[in-house]
Order: structure tokens, then sequence, then C-alpha cells
């Protein structure tokens, strides 16, 4: 088992989002929790959060100090005290699985497979176990993308859904248990694939979700099987931005997206990304530091030959 090191120090709740973007690319992950505790040069009138960072070797103090005093800087804090220390050896999987709980999200009900309990009456059970695959439903992107999805079930009815970087199938479950659609869940990781696929044969969906190993759109049977009437992408803000066009090309007319893994500070990029290439923000799902983004495309556009299809900008809805 690889050996892991954890990295932590305390920052005020508005420093959050930044360091987290920033820092992303010095670490295996990043996350941040609320403190339990306020240290003595906490901001008195701002609750602190603790940023932890997860390194598969021992990080140089020099290189982290030298990462986050800038950050610090320029939102006028002290370079705080990071603490490092290696991580004790795990079974992760088991320990997950031991501390997986229930959780009601919307009228999702998220269960582990050794939970046995009766589900809420008129919630739809969803049971979970992500093994090596992205994809508890603890994290608050996919919460955030339960909550959009509910939503709009409760609004419309999609017959053929994409879920792309699917991970352990969770939305690509809720979808087909919302609507009796033909959902794609498609990753560029083939375990999460195989995790995807063996879980939505434990929810009684499987003949519905059709898994694919895709580099974003690259599989060519996504685009066979579009458009797509709703198409669901927990990713990254970057990734998100770079294929929005993509999607654009893949969803089909009056169709939905739901977007999301995600920064409340990165969704304005986000969007514009989006809305370049004819898409309208209708709704924002936002959890701690995280938003969920419902966006949808017209009915009737018409496509310029030089260019995205131009849509003009109503309120939101």
């Amino acid at each position: 088992m690889t050996a892991l090191w954890q990295s932590r120090f305390i920052v005020p709740k508005a420093a959050v989002e930044l360091f987290l973007e920033q820092l992303a690319p010095q670490a295996l992950s990043v996350a941040a929790f609320e403190a339990a505790i306020e240290p003595a040069d906490a901001n008195a009138d701002q609750p602190s959060w603790q940023i932890e960072l997860l390194h598969d070797a021992p990080p140089d103090p020099s290189d982290l100090q030298a990462a986050v005093a800038p950050l610090a800087r320029a939102l006028g804090l002290q370079g705080p005290a990071i603490s490092i220390a290696p991580v004790p050896e795990t079974d992760w999987l088991a320990a997950a699985r031991a501390a997986a709980k229930p959780q009601a999200i919307g009228r999702f009900w998220l269960h582990p497979s050794h939970v046995d309990q009766a589900p809420p009456a008129g919630s739809l059970a969803i049971q979970i176990d992500a093994g090596l695959a992205f994809g508890s439903g603890e994290h608050e992107s996919t919460k955030g993308c339960l909550l959009a999805l509910d939503h709009l079930a409760g609004r419309t009815r999609c017959r053929r859904v994409l879920d792309l970087g699917c991970g352990s199938g969770i939305l690509a479950i809720a979808a087909a248990k919302c609507w009796p659609a033909r959902v794609v869940a498609a990753d560029v990781d083939p375990e999460a694939v195989r995790v995807a696929a063996a879980n939505a044969a434990h929810n009684g969906v499987g003949q519905r979700v059709i898994t694919r190993v895709s580099d974003g759109y690259a599989d060519r049977l996504l685009g066979q099987l579009g458009p797509y009437d709703l198409i669901l992408a927990n990713i990254l803000a970057d990734p998100l931005c770079a294929m929005a066009g993509a999607l654009a090309r893949h969803l089909a007319p009056g169709g939905f997206a739901i977007l999301a893994g995600l920064l409340d500070r990165q969704a304005p990029r986000v969007i514009a990304a989006h809305q370049r290439h004819g898409l309208q923000l209708r709704q924002e799902f936002t959890l701690g530091p995280w938003t969920s983004l419902l966006m949808s495309r017209k009915k009737g556009e018409r496509r310029s030959r030089h260019g995205p299809p131009v849509v003009r900008q109503r309120g939101l809805t």
C-alpha cells in the first residue's frame, strides 16, 4: 500500500474557495472542513475552516509555504501554520463502507448495501457501494447534482440521458429512477465504468443504463445514441469549459445540462463558456463552497454556420 501524507492549515471561511482552487495541483486531493476550534489568529467575525491536502510522498514544507503564503498575502492574512503528518495505514474501502450511512437528498435516499432499513415513504432508493470509483454521494457536488435532478424531474420528462464522468454511477442510476429513460454512463476510468455497471444492476436499472469507457465525448457510440434530453457532467471547471461546445452539439434542442465539480467562484466562467454555445442558466444549487448549475438549450434554435447558435438571454427561471 502506498504511504500517504497529509498537510493541514486553518483559514477564514471567505478564503476557502481560493485556497481549494489554487492548491489543487499541489496534491492528490484537497478538501475543506469547518474547524472545530478557533485558532488565536483567526478573524473574529468569521468561522474558520481547515484545508487538508493529501500527498503520495512527504511534502516539502518550504514548497508548501511558498504556495500558501502568496494566497494569504493576497487576502490580507498572516501565513497560516502548516502541519504535516503521515496518514495511518488503513483499509480505506472497509473503513468507508463501515462509516457510510443513508443520506436523504431531495427525493433520493442513498444507502450502502449493508444498510437494510426501509427507505422513507415516497423516496427513490439508490444502493451505492463506491468501491474504487469516485462517488459515494457525500460530496457537495454530487448532492447538488441530485438536488438539480430532483428539481428537474418534477418539471419535465427526459428520454435520453448522458452521465459524463459517471464515477460510481449515482447520477445515471438516479436519472433512470426518475424517468423510463435510456441512460448512457461514461467515464475515462475503466474501473469506474465497471463499478457503475454493477451498481446499475444492483438497483434494478441495469437494462436501461449503458456503460462506456470514453475520454470526454470521444466514444462514437455517445454520438450515435444522442442527442440527449439531459447531460450530467460532474467533472471539474476546466474540462467543463473545454467541452462546452461538444456538450452543446450532443444536447437536443430544449435539453438540459447539469454541470458540477466547480467552486462557487468558478461558476461565472463555466456559465459564460456554455452561454457562448447557446445555453442559458436556469438555476444554481450551492452547498458549501461547491456549486452545481442547471442550464438549458432553447427549442428551435438555429445554428449559424460561422459559430454557435445565438440565443437571447432571459432572466433566470
